[in-house]
């Protein structure tokens, strides 16, 4: 049951929030604006900046898995970017549970720590949208300055974690202490030695992930960041295009600053592909700027979720072929199933074993997995 409302609650936030972008928009004129939009030119435009998107995101990645230690092939990176593409349109988790497999697989580290990367990578994208987003209180007027409470605790958060990173407490550095094992002793009532081993999972899954953000320091932050730079840019191109189509007269200097924000909404997991949230935002953010009114607006948001998300199918069934040649059904299932089993709670030594630095394959001296020769 909880699986269903799960897979359900992005649909009805979508629903919702379409509705909301829709409300009191003259669909007669909508319509109009798709008609007199150059909509090949666009779809020919976009065919050429998916395949950059995709270069730019696996960029990114390549050289964050490098400094970590993990020398991947280039191209079978993008392959199976490219290829999880297709698993993030349908299940957005998918698609990360594709790459943590991958990572697993053939950079040989254990499931845990390939998460710890991918939300490395994750956490390091929002950030550097929502600093562009920060910009836009010096630069981009009165709707930039509602935005100040959200990015005031963003820029608060972010000092702190900065703080943590470069005086990181005790309990993040060296985890919970082997003595921690005694937690579970039976002679304890029920309900403390589940409180116990819960806290004792909860603290050891937490250091396991803070480990290599705390290996990147500040440095391995910054350089991340920089090399996302060729990802956003390509981002904002492709949409500042695409508004241009509609009719969108928005400057660049205030395209750069408020389509972070429309990116970060629509890249937040909580609707299918950003439908709706991000229509919301662009009509915010954009309809100032449309000699139409709003409804070129929404028809541009609308336009770029339905060409990005055909696209990513696309993208993905072009290198499905390949993906699966590499593995990447089994990895996708196999890093699905490790990390459901290290969510389960426990007894505490099976949970220290689950979540040992080496990989059951490396550890088991296993070397049957194949090494074949995406930010």
């Amino acid at each position: 049951m909880l699986a269903f409302v799960r897979r359900l609650l992005p649909l009805l936030v979508a629903a919702f929030a379409l509705l909301i972008a829709v409300r009191g928009t003259d669909l007669t004129k909508l319509r109009a604006a798709m008609e007199h939009a150059p909509m090949a030119a666009l779809i020919g435009a976009s065919a050429v900046m998916t395949l950059l998107n995709c270069a730019a995101d696996t960029l990114a990645m390549f050289y964050v898995f490098r400094w970590f230690g993990l020398h991947l092939r280039f191209f079978d990176l993008y392959t199976i970017r490219a290829a999880t593409y297709t698993l993030a349109v349908i299940n957005y988790h998918a698609g990360q549970l594709g790459i943590i497999g991958y990572l697993h697989r053939v950079g040989r580290v254990s499931l845990p720590r390939a998460s710890a990367y991918i939300l490395f990578i994750v956490g390091v994208w929002v950030a550097l949208l929502l600093l562009f987003a920060g910009g836009s209180l010096l630069l981009g007027g009165a709707k930039a300055q509602a935005m100040a409470p959200v990015l005031g605790v963003f820029l608060l958060g972010l000092f702190v974690y900065a703080l943590l990173l470069r005086w990181p407490p005790r309990f993040l550095r060296q985890g919970p202490p082997a003595q921690a094992a005694g937690l579970t002793a039976a002679a304890a009532p029920l309900l403390v030695r589940l409180g116990r081993r819960l806290w004792y999972r909860v603290w050891r899954i937490i250091g396991k992930l803070w480990a290599p953000l705390m290996e990147a320091g500040l440095a391995g932050h910054g350089r991340a960041m920089l090399v996302r730079l060729p990802h956003l840019g390509v981002l904002l191109v492709w949409h500042f295009i695409a508004l241009r189509c509609f009719d969108v007269q928005v400057p660049v200097h205030v395209a750069v600053l408020y389509l972070p924000v429309v990116f970060a909404v629509a890249s937040l997991p909580i609707s299918v592909q950003g439908l709706g949230t991000s229509q919301v935002a662009a009509k915010y953010f954009f309809t100032e700027f449309a000699a139409a009114g709003e409804e070129s607006v929404l028809a541009y948001s609308l336009s770029m979720t339905a060409i990005s998300t055909t696209s990513s199918l696309i993208m993905g069934f072009l290198f499905l072929r390949r993906g699966a040649r590499l593995g990447l059904a089994d990895m996708t299932e196999s890093a699905a199933r490790g990390l459901d089993s290290a969510a389960e709670v426990a007894p505490v030594a099976p949970l220290a074993a689950a979540m040992d630095d080496r990989s059951p394959a490396v550890a088991a001296g296993d070397e049957s997995v194949p090494v074949s020769s995406r930010s």
